[in-house]
């Protein structure tokens, strides 16, 4: 891992960032129509290096590790490259179409949310100010 210490750390950011968005409206509107379950898997950095992020429902629920239930959509990549992902310097559908984020089902209502990725990076990268990481903000 290029920008964190251990598994836990982005895991913690990540979680955060998908919590203050979920207090967005746009931002929260946009996720509650994508309406899947969603687990993020970095795994190939750590066992416990992952999250879930429920959208079903109208509520927007998050979690470390993953979900009980299957989920509607894997998305599997580096723990580094989904840094620069959610810091708006990866553009995801290039980075699908290259194989660096492989995806389990369908990602069409995920690829939606695309034009919210300035406004998410934005909250991403206050909360890296906010747990004292601004030596990777990039």
């Amino acid at each position: 891992m290029e920008f964190w210490k251990d598994e836990n750390e982005p895991i913690e950011a990540f979680l955060k960032m998908f919590d203050e968005c979920a207090k967005i409206e746009d931002i929260a509107a946009g996720l509650k129509k994508v309406n899947q379950l969603i687990w993020f898997d970095y795994t190939q950095d750590g066992p416990n290096c992952s999250f879930w992020v429920d959208c079903r429902g109208g509520e927007i629920k998050a979690g470390q590790g993953k979900p009980d239930e299957e989920p509607n959509l894997t998305m599997s990549l580096s723990v580094d490259d989904a840094h620069r992902a959610w810091s708006n310097k990866l553009n995801p559908v290039m980075a699908i179409t290259r194989r660096k984020i492989k995806v389990k089902g369908s990602a069409t209502g995920l690829l939606k949310l695309v034009p919210k990725s300035k406004k998410t990076a934005e909250v991403y990268v206050q909360v890296l100010r906010d747990m004292g990481k601004e030596d990777i903000i990039l």
